[in-house]
Formats: structure tokens, sequence, C-alpha cells
């Protein structure tokens, strides 16, 4: 008996989705081994002291936002329909070109939706209203953990995550010219989410000056921090470029017990 094809639509949609439990349940069961005890921004203890929500209501929380974007994209299917598909096939294209295209175009997708992103983190935290009555609650994790990556306000989640996005693949054309190209991009997203937030610094030096991470965005998390370091996805650029960028240093934790941020004043601004 033959078994039922699986579309890429429904590719598309479920892999992020998969991927994000995976490699969350991956970061935490190794940020919580000794291997990675001397690469840990925080101790266990801090962990659990200082965040002002339990980890079950996280974790019902992003569940509540996967589904969410499961409509979002069964909607974006039906916009699309997956005309870029065929008319793609139908062209003849080489399957080399094919991948070039997908290629450039989730490249696109990654620069729009990391713009997208740093301009509503910015205003989420200069606006009030939006602050106290969304971002807020991500907040509430003062330490990041995996898991967390994505908890917060499902208004702020729709703005944010669902619209940026959707954005980004309609703006690219992804969603009509290739569905699992749109999961490669989804993809990337969400490990680059859970990445900033595992709380594990693994990033080289040399590279924490230009893409992001656990210690960069961990510091933005810091009292000290919170009106800065608002690129929360792939590149930091956009803080050097528009002034709400703070240097910080990654210092061994006294004891030897891992590592700790420490920020740095801002640099003044020169006439």
């Amino acid at each position: 008996m033959e078994m039922p094809r699986v579309s890429e639509e429904t590719v598309a949609a479920v892999v992020p989705i998969a991927v994000y439990w995976a490699y969350a349940s991956v970061h935490t069961a190794l940020g919580h081994s000794r291997l990675m005890d001397k690469y840990r921004l925080n101790t266990k203890d801090e962990e659990d002291r200082k965040n002002m929500v339990s980890k079950r209501a996280v974790i019902l929380n992003v569940l509540m936002q996967h589904l969410m974007q499961l409509a979002a994209l069964a909607v974006l299917a039906m916009v699309t329909g997956g005309r870029g598909a065929t008319a793609s096939k139908a062209a003849g294209g080489s399957r080399a070109a094919e991948y070039l295209t997908a290629a450039a175009r989730i490249a696109v997708a990654v620069l729009v939706f990391d713009a997208y992103r740093y301009a509503w983190h910015r205003l989420a935290h200069i606006n009030r209203f939006i602050y106290r009555h969304l971002h807020s609650w991500h907040h509430r994790i003062v330490v990041p953990y995996a898991f967390g990556a994505i908890y917060g306000h499902p208004i702020e989640v729709l703005i944010a995550d669902t619209a940026g996005a959707s954005l980004a693949v309609l703006v690219t054309g992804l969603s009509p010219s290739s569905p699992r190209a749109t999961a490669v991009f989804l993809t990337l997203c969400t490990v680059k989410a859970i990445d900033n937030h595992c709380g594990v610094c693994l990033l080289p030096r040399r590279l924490q000056s230009v893409w992001n991470g656990a210690a960069y965005h961990g510091v933005h998390h810091m009292p000290r921090g919170v009106r800065y370091n608002f690129s929360d996805l792939f590149f930091v650029t956009w803080d050097h470029v528009f002034g709400t960028h703070m240097p910080y240093a990654v210092e061994e934790r006294p004891g030897g017990d891992g590592l700790m941020l420490k920020p740095l004043p801002p640099p003044k601004a020169t006439n």
C-alpha cells in the first residue's frame, strides 16, 4: 500500500516547530551537564531564582505560539497557492539554478526579518504602553534559557514574529517559489533564537562584534542593558549603526564556576 505523499506546505509548517523542540531539548541537556559548566553565563540557581515565570507557563505559551504559526502558514499557503513552484518547474529550470535562487531569497529574507525585528524590538522598549502591556512578558525571563527563546505576549508574537516572518517570506517570494525554502528560512530563525537565549557562550570573541549570540542578547536581558542591544536574531550591526549598542565583557566567574557578563558603559557620542 502506497503511503500518502506529504505536501511541501506541510513540511514548511511542521519542520521549524519540530526543530524548536528538538534543538531546545539538546541545549537544555547540554547546558545542564558538566560538559558545558565552564561556558554557562548564569548559574542554575540564578535561572530558577531570578526568572518571574514558571517553566510550565513558558512551555504552554510556546505551544500556543506554534499553533498560531501553523495557522499563519496555512493562510500563506492559501494566498500563494504554490504558483511559483509550478511556474519554476514548468519553465524547466535546472536544479542548481533553483537552489541558487532559493538561497538568495533566503538570504534576503533573513536581512528583511532581522531589520524588522530590530525596529519592532526597539519600539517595544521605547513605547511605554507597548512595553508594559506586551513586551514585558518576554522580560519576565531575566536569565534566558533555550525553551524560553520565543516566550512572549500572544499579540506581540503576531506582530513581531508571525507578521515579520510572513512579510519577509512574501517580499522575497519564498513561499510561492518553494515551501521547502520557507521551511529552511523559518528553521534558521528558530535555531538562531534558541542560540541567543540558551545561556551558554560558545561564540568566538572575533564574531561577537557582528553576529548575535547568548552573551550579546544576555546583556539586553540584564537591568543595565535593557535599553540597549535590541538586535535579537542574526546581526548586531543595527545597534552599531543606530547607537544602541552596549559593550560588554565575558569574564570567568569567581571560583571558576562558569562565566559572567559585565556590561560596560556605552561609548560617549562625539560632536
